[in-house]
C-alpha cells in the first residue's frame, strides 16, 4: 500500500512540474492531447509536377505541412488528386512542406523540405517539381 501511494504522489507531482513548465515558458514537449492541429481558414495548395517536358500532373501523393518537419499535426497532411494538388485549410502562419518517406514513390527523388508563410484571405500556392532517381 505504500507503494502504491508513493507512485501516485510521485505522478501528481510529475503533472504539477510539467503543467507549470507549461505555463511558465519552459521549452518542454507538449502531450498529443495538447496538440490542437493547425486547421484554419487560410487556404494552401501544394502541387506537384513531374519536372520533364509535358509537366505530368502526380496524384495520389502525400503532402505534409507543419511549423516542423516531423509527425505531421491534424489538418497537415494532404493528398494530392488527379491535378497534382493537394489542398489545406490551416491557420495563417509559417509552415514547412515535406513528405513521408515511406509512402513517396519509389522511382521518384523526394524533395528537399520546402518553407512557406500562409496568409489568410489570399490562395498560397506551391508549385514543386518532382524528378526521377
Amino acid at each position: 500500500m505504500k507503494a502504491l501511494k508513493f507512485v501516485i504522489l510521485i505522478l501528481i507531482i510529475l503533472v504539477v512540474l510539467y503543467a507549470g513548465a507549461i505555463f511558465t515558458g519552459f521549452n518542454l514537449p507538449k502531450p498529443a492531447f495538447l496538440n490542437k492541429g493547425i486547421e484554419g481558414n487560410a487556404k494552401l495548395k501544394v502541387t506537384l509536377l513531374m519536372d520533364n517536358n509535358v509537366k505530368n500532373p502526380l496524384a495520389n501523393i502525400e503532402v505534409d505541412v507543419a511549423e516542423k518537419p516531423g509527425q505531421p499535426p491534424k489538418g497537415g497532411v494532404g493528398i494530392t488528386d488527379e491535378k497534382g494538388t493537394a489542398t489545406f485549410k490551416i491557420k495563417p502562419g509559417s509552415y514547412f512542406i515535406y513528405f513521408n518517406d515511406i509512402t513517396f514513390p519509389g522511382n521518384l527523388k523526394v524533395p528537399e523540405l520546402e518553407s512557406i508563410t500562409v496568409s489568410e484571405g489570399v490562395i498560397n500556392e506551391k508549385t514543386l517539381l518532382i524528378t526521377t532517381k
